[in-house]
């Protein structure tokens, strides 16, 4: 009986220490410092934006300090994926959750670093972490959690409607996605429905920053890309020619011709 009381001092003295050291990441830039504002007030957050500006890292950060401190019991890991540009790896063997993994590795990745690996694969383990499939979310309800929706671009409508009402007591949502890199093209995006839904019925307790390529912080390259490519798209837009659509010929007739 004593040795167990020991060895749960023991934990319990690890435990504390763990708490004292995990760690904190400080904002960047004004629209990082909006965006941490805006999870520790808010219960819907939406962060839009360029890539490489720390969108799905922060909201990461945050939620497992929450888990970590017992402020929430749960995260839910939710990824509107798409086989890039119409490519796909074929069906993946193994479970739901081993299948869906690969698609969730980046956002694994930051838990764990925040967590620990040991933290984060018990975690994994008893279901305080869980990835939810797009498909199982409706009829469920979600207390004492966060939710975090990645790749959020890629939602529709519809699935933005089912998401945001399973919102429960103590819940929170944080979406991420950038939809410069939108797969569905010709579609209005589930941010960009969610944004409109939320001004036009002044829904409260509820956020949006919208990053930049300003705001990028990833590498010096990324920002180059990113630059370019949305230059590219306003050249598209306008008809007046990118790499990929050659710009369009005007022709004048000449006098006196036919």
């Amino acid at each position: 009986m004593k040795r167990a009381q020991k060895t749960q001092d023991q934990r319990i003295q690890k435990e504390k220490f763990q708490r004292q050291q995990f760690p904190t990441l400080l904002p960047k830039n004004q629209n990082q410092t909006l965006f941490m504002d805006g999870m520790k007030h808010d219960t819907l957050v939406i962060a839009s934006g360029s890539a490489g500006v720390g969108k799905t890292l922060l909201a990461c950060n945050h939620a497992a300090r929450k888990l970590h401190y017992g402020d929430i019991r749960k995260i839910i890991l939710i990824r509107a994926y798409q086989p890039l540009a119409g490519r796909s790896i074929g069906f993946l063997p193994g479970t739901v959750e081993e299948k869906l993994l690969p698609y969730y590795k980046q956002l694994l990745d930051y838990l764990e670093d925040d967590l620990g690996k040991g933290s984060l694969e018990i975690a994994m383990k008893t279901g305080a972490i869980e990835i939810c499939p797009l498909e199982t979310i409706r009829g469920r309800s979600w207390d004492d959690a966060i939710a975090i929706v990645d790749e959020a671009q890629n939602l529709h409508p519809s699935e933005v409607q089912a998401l945001v009402t399973r919102i429960g007591n103590n819940c929170q949502m944080i979406l991420c996605g950038d939809n410069s890199q939108n797969d569905m093209k010709g579609s209005t995006t589930g941010l960009m429905y969610l944004k409109q839904l939320v001004e036009k019925y002044n829904i409260e307790d509820t956020c949006f920053v919208e990053f930049t390529k300003d705001d990028i912080v990833r590498s010096g390259m990324t920002k180059q890309f990113v630059v370019a490519f949305e230059q590219e798209f306003f050249l598209e837009q306008k008809g007046e020619g990118s790499i990929l659509k050659p710009a369009k010929v005007k022709t004048q007739r000449m006098k006196g011709s036919n």
